[in-house]
């Protein structure tokens, strides 16, 4: 029998019934699902009742007690305090898969830089209990659990390519946190994807003119966005949006840049495998991402 455990090692959970029908959702279809001490405790805006209790309930999960998976309960803030003291090789030995997005991206850009790791970019507890989520988010969700090989199309207006390389990304502003850090995977020749939310335009640009400037999108294959949602706008955008942003970054990357994937914080959104080896072909307006290195937890 597979098991799961969810754990929080970031934000305070906020709805607590949302969790707890996660855990029901692996039991009818034959999984050990159980919830972490913890989960549920908080203090500030962190899980846990501190740092080293969530850091010390992570590591557990992930290494001592034989789980198969371990979901976040949500993202937040609070990964990046713990970080440099998850065991890292020790979860890459046990084989544990580890699935969340948002802040956790922080773990799984991580695992990939220091152990060559994959993880789930996926929904949290918190996203899969909640009673708006689109039901293709769960079913994906639990399809990409149980295979090695998965495709997801999308529509999008790039033209036509295709490449391959490894897949790897996640939320923007937490991703380029990490440049210049031990964290951050040195990728050449790979899939990257990016989403964010809740910043205003001139941000996005910001993050990623940060990843132009750095060297980072010259040396990857492409790059694929999901949604950018929550946008906040003042007065001293004068007609600046998102759009613009968005063509600016397109004039420099000097990339193929794909629009489209259901990702982000959005209550539909695919679940992606980083670190895994993966294609993406554009033909007709119609792009098909392929994923070869999923868990395969049958």
């Amino acid at each position: 029998m597979r098991k799961v455990e969810i754990v929080a090692p970031s934000g305070k959970v906020l709805c607590t019934d949302d969790i707890a029908k996660v855990a029901s959702y692996f039991e009818k279809r034959g999984w050990s699902a159980k919830l972490a001490s913890g989960v549920y405790d908080g203090y500030q805006r962190f899980a846990g009742k501190n740092d080293q209790k969530r850091l010390e309930e992570f590591n557990h999960a992930t290494v001592d007690n034989g789980n198969d998976l371990v979901l976040s309960a949500r993202g937040g803030y609070g990964m990046n305090r713990i970080l440099p003291h998850i065991e890292f090789d020790r979860i890459y030995e046990k084989g544990t898969w580890v699935a969340g997005f948002s802040d956790i991206t922080l773990f799984s850009l991580a695992y990939l830089a220091k152990v060559g790791g994959r993880s789930l970019h996926a929904p949290t507890a918190s996203v899969l209990g909640k009673e708006a989520t689109d039901p293709w988010t769960i079913s994906e969700f639990f399809r990409a659990l149980t295979v090695r090989k998965y495709g997801i199309s999308f529509p999008t207006v790039a033209q036509d390519f295709y490449s391959e390389g490894i897949l790897w990304g996640g939320n923007l502003t937490v991703l380029t946190s990490l440049l210049g850090t031990e964290f951050f995977p040195k990728i050449k020749g790979g899939i990257l994807f990016l989403e964010d939310v809740g910043e205003p335009a001139y941000k996005i640009e910001r993050s990623l003119l940060q990843l132009v400037q750095s060297g980072v999108i010259s040396q990857q294959s492409c790059v694929i966005l999901g949604d950018f949602t929550g946008i906040r706008y003042s007065g001293h955008d004068f007609g600046y949006n998102l759009d613009e942003a968005l063509n600016y970054f397109l004039s420099l990357a000097k990339k193929p840049v794909i629009k489209g994937l259901p990702f982000g914080h959005t209550e539909r959104m695919c679940t992606l495998v980083i670190g895994s080896k993966a294609s993406i072909e554009v033909s007709d307006r119609v792009a098909k991402l392929v994923i070869y290195d999923g868990p395969e937890l049958i």
